[in-house]
């Protein structure tokens, strides 16, 4: 094979947050290359570090390996030289989202570089001399990175692969998250620390919420005693949603409760925190 000079090509994919429930994926269900390539791990490393010099230099914080991004990476990269052509997505692959997602990555933001070059370097410096992969690169939202290599013949097949990936914690803990959010919200208005009732079913409404891709209809009528219900998704459970100030404002005086599910949807294949919150 001779050498490439360069061969580039670009994804970003955002996560819409408007949920489509009723959705169904129409994506085929996918296997890995059965040949196990010997990846070059060297060059691999070089493009991490490269990434995260150019990041540094401009003030960025740099990108942590997820090993589950690389294989994910890896296994793209396989199928680019099986096929020597380079794609976002061959025949039968997922989509980049579902295929982070199979690797157990928890993503809300997802992005690819792939390239053909001669060497790391060269494939760096190409990538960094490309608007779109350059954007991919210094993008500030990304915390994770993984990188496949495989070199063919003279050349090298190279796969980037970004994410902006959640924090992963169990449902009590994102319910907690949840809990000293409002205590902050609360504290910072001046008003006295709502106090949190249990009510164990409301993480099981959460949960059907991700079944159904919507967050529903919930209505006080289904909750004895409530005054107001209030349900969203998140990446970060810490991080409130704005239109809950106007439960939130109330002070909470006769208290709250709330469920939290981390699950997969049709909209969400990575995974999402589902939130429900009931005031009293």
């Amino acid at each position: 094979m001779v050498p490439i000079t360069s061969i580039l090509l670009a994804m970003v994919l955002l996560l819409s947050p408007t949920l489509l429930a009723g959705q169904e994926s129409a994506v085929a269900p996918y296997e890995a290359p059965s040949n196990s390539a010997k990846f070059d791990t060297s060059a691999e490393a070089e493009l991490v570090s490269l990434i995260n010099q150019a990041r540094t230099e401009l003030g960025l914080q740099p990108l942590a390996v997820d090993p589950r991004l690389t294989q994910a990476a890896r296994k793209h990269t396989e199928l680019m030289v099986q096929h020597q052509a380079l794609s976002h997505q061959f025949s039968g692959e997922p989509g980049l989202q579902q295929r982070f997602a199979n690797e157990g990555l928890p993503s809300d933001r997802e992005a690819e570089n792939v390239d053909l070059d001669q060497d790391a370097a060269s494939a760096h410096q190409a990538l960094m001399h490309s608007p779109p992969h350059r954007q991919n690169i210094l993008d500030p939202d990304y915390n994770v990175v993984g990188v496949g290599v495989i070199r063919k013949g003279e050349n090298i097949y190279v796969t980037e692969d970004f994410a902006r990936r959640l924090p992963e914690m169990s449902e009590p803990q994102a319910e907690s998250e949840v809990q000293a959010a409002i205590n902050q919200y609360e504290g910072a208005r001046g008003l006295p620390v709502p106090v949190r009732k249990p009510l164990p079913e409301l993480r099981k409404r959460a949960c059907n919420m991700s079944l159904n891709d919507s967050l529903g209809d919930l209505s006080t009528a289904q909750l004895p005693g409530a005054q107001a219900v209030f349900a969203w998704t998140a990446g970060d459970p810490n991080k409130l949603p704005k239109a809950i100030d106007k439960i939130l404002d109330s002070g909470l005086p006769s208290g709250y409760s709330l469920g939290a599910c981390f699950a997969p949807s049709v909209s969400h294949p990575g995974g999402i925190y589902w939130l429900v919150m009931v005031s009293y």
